[in-house]
């Protein structure tokens, strides 16, 4: 008890120590805005600007940190609803955000990486609203199977910046899956999948009740995967950590580990003031991987167990102000195996967050203030210093690879506030943000921005700014220890009818101080630059009859900045004192924005009652890869890529569909993890669901 006392004590003088900084004006502005009178309605503060009837579907929490429909919140929305879910038989996050506008999931062999608007791992990415994957290596999201889609009812997705209101990392945007309460299910409901592909087997089952005052809601789910078939020749390397194996033992042949993963998802409700919820998983990822010509395969694997603990609460103090709680508890042990090697690390954050809304200005206005604090940390965080498929190759019999460990830990305190006001056709917003940590730099965060609504139309015009903190090798290489930063400028013009809805989004991001680690040579950390991203988002949906809907999306992205500059130690010498000198090669390629074009086309087709067809065909143009150290440039050709999936529903006591994907059985490259690799070829699928 002395210890928590300790540490609440030294959160509030952190905070107290933080408003100094914030400006007077804001400060004081804000404080009139408290005293104020409301003379609103009551619950004006839980209810004020929320969605409009019938829009119940596309409900969203994180523009605004309240629940709202995505056509009016203060950012540029979606929402993949879990019809959105089953209609393409998204299995996880990755299937789920595939031919979202803006999106491209690089399928790698180890799992999917995301572009958001040519910017690789740059969302932040949240279970009901806690940060998922890892802090330091920001491409270990964990939006494979690693989180089943099982208690999942929406996914929200801001594209723009939203540091405001999350903090560090909401750099390109923020991703916020939603998990099912027990008033979302009454009863249980199961559900079997199987598929050719290396012939995968998943099961879950959902439990839901209400019981006076309490609500309570359990998933368990489970899956046996063999996600490559690919034969490895390098079978053992690491030897006794000192020198490589012997070439007579090195090399041989062999396949994959089957993969799992488990997890376990379950909260209570109680009277919507008090939610407890808790996540574990335990997962293992096996997969093979090259090097850059193919010559040599290994194996290598992750396996993780993750755990979540979080408490909120949610009281109205007036019945124009409420205040709110959250709190939670994250770790993440994982074991990352690399060929005959074990790699062990560990991150865990504690985090606390009180939130003050008052509706002011009988109801047009709505005042957010927050307060947060949170502790990272990092143990055993591998940083390497060689490139792991240099060493694998027989000429190679003395040296083993380097690489280090760092422990890690920040401290985080932020104040943060954010004021929106209706004038009725027209709204308008704006937010900052102070963030204090113990490592990086101090950072103040900006948002603005107005909708116009005009019957049918509804435009929006945003700014922000976020920073992103550094991964694992530059917190060890980069004494200064810089955040990125993004200026973010969007305008979307929105229409909409009742068998129709489009829209037209703008942008521009300009990342400063970036700062990338190259996959692909080896070479370390990049020279820090400036970079310009700008892009054109369209969407369509539209109901053409009673039985066909249609939609599409268009994503258009540009890029303006210099390559990506490095400095490669290819060899090292000893000069006539006996002194050690590194010689460094200077490497550069362009920088990596992914596809500059993306798009997809959706038909969705209620041939009868009970049986639906719905197809999916998403195009990506092609990108290159360079090899600088062998000067070798390889391409990946654009492709076609195209789903089916057949649903029968209410016609037997369970509902069936039937998926074949990768109609074309396309096999183009795409980047993998050191080389490139190739897609999953065709396969088809069972999906059997039941709910009682």
């Amino acid at each position: 008890m002395g210890g928590m006392t300790i540490s609440i004590y030294g959160m509030m003088t952190k905070i107290s120590g933080m408003m100094t900084k914030i400006s007077g004006l804001f400060s004081g502005f804000c404080l009139a805005l408290c005293l104020l009178p409301g003379t609103g309605y009551a619950g004006a503060a839980a209810d004020t600007m929320l969605m409009f009837v019938g829009e119940e579907l596309e409900v969203l929490s994180i523009a605004s940190r309240r629940q709202e429909a995505a056509w009016s919140a203060p950012a540029v929305a979606r929402v993949i609803t879990r019809n959105d879910m089953d209609d393409k038989n998204a299995f996880t996050i990755a299937d789920s955000l595939e031919g979202t506008p803006g999106f491209y999931v690089n399928r790698t062999e180890k799992g999917s990486n995301v572009y958001m608007r040519g910017i690789p791992d740059s969302a932040l990415m949240l279970f009901d609203t806690v940060p998922m994957g890892s802090g330091v290596i920001k491409s270990d999201t964990m939006m494979d199977f690693e989180t089943s889609l099982a208690p999942v009812k929406r996914i929200e997705v801001i594209r723009g910046t939203g540091s405001v209101l999350w903090g560090s990392d909401a750099f390109a945007g923020v991703i916020n899956v939603v998990p099912k309460t027990g008033k979302d299910l009454q009863g249980v409901e199961t559900g079997l999948v199987s598929s050719t592909h290396h012939y995968p087997g998943e099961a879950f089952l959902n439990y839901g009740m209400t019981h006076s005052d309490w609500s309570s809601f359990l998933s368990v789910s489970g899956r046996k995967d063999r996600h490559q078939d690919d034969r490895f020749n390098v079978v053992q390397f690491w030897n006794d950590g000192i020198t490589p194996e012997p070439l007579e033992t090195r090399y041989g042949s062999g396949y994959p580990e089957d993969s799992h993963y488990i997890s376990v998802y379950a909260n209570a409700v109680y009277d919507d003031w008090l939610t407890f919820s808790v996540k574990i998983a335990d997962n293992k990822n096996a997969y093979t991987v090259s090097d850059w010509d193919r010559n040599f395969l290994w194996e290598e694997q992750t396996a993780a167990t993750t755990q979540m603990y979080k408490m909120e609460m949610s009281r109205n103090l007036t019945p124009d102000s409420d205040i709110r709680f959250t709190g939670y508890y994250t770790r993440l042990v994982q074991d990352h195996a690399i060929v005959d090697a074990s790699l062990d690390r560990e991150e865990s954050s504690v985090f606390g967050e009180i939130i003050y809304d008052r509706s002011l200005f009988v109801s047009h206005g709505l005042l957010t203030l927050g307060a947060s604090w949170r502790r990272d940390r990092y143990e055993d965080i591998p940083v390497w210093g060689s490139f792991v498929p240099d060493f694998l190759q027989p000429a190679n019999e003395v040296f083993l690879p380097q690489v280090n460990t760092i422990d890690f830990k920040n401290d985080l305190g932020a104040i943060f506030g954010q004021y929106r006001h209706d004038l009725g056709d027209v709204e308008l917003w704006g937010g900052v943000r102070y963030d204090n940590h113990d490592q990086y730099d101090d950072r103040i965060s900006f948002n603005a921005g107005m909708a116009w609504h005009l019957d049918n139309y509804m435009l929006k015009l945003l700014y922000g700014t976020g920073y992103r903190t550094p991964f694992a090798r530059r917190l060890k290489e980069d004494l200064d220890h810089k955040l990125e930063k993004i200026n973010s400028l969007n305008a979307q013009l929105s229409w909409k009818s009742v068998d129709t809805q489009a829209s037209v989004t703008a942008f521009i991001n300009e990342i400063e101080n970036h700062v990338t680690e190259d996959r692909y040579t080896g070479a370390g950390l990049s020279m820090p630059n400036s970079q310009t991203i700008y892009g054109a988002e369209l969407e369509l949906d539209h109901q053409l009859t009673d039985r066909i809907k249609l939609g599409a999306n268009l994503t258009l992205l540009n890029n303006s900045g210099p390559n990506e500059v490095y400095f490669y130690n290819d060899f090292n010498y000893t000069d006539g004192d006996g002194n050690l000198v590194r010689h460094f090669l200077q490497l550069e390629h362009d920088y990596d924005m992914g596809p500059d074009i993306l798009g997809t086309v959706k038909a969705s087709f209620q041939v009868t009652k009970y049986l639906q067809l719905v197809s999916e065909l998403r195009y990506f143009a092609g990108q290159d890869l360079y090899f600088p150290i062998e000067d070798v440039t390889k391409s990946c050709d654009d492709a076609w890529v195209m789903d089916l999936h057949l649903h029968v529903k209410h016609l037997f006591p369970f509902d069936l569909s039937v998926f074949v994907t990768n109609v074309f059985d396309n096999d183009n490259s795409i980047p993998g993890v050191y080389s490139v690799s190739q897609p999953p070829s065709a396969a088809a699928g069972l999906f059997l669901h039941m709910t009682w």
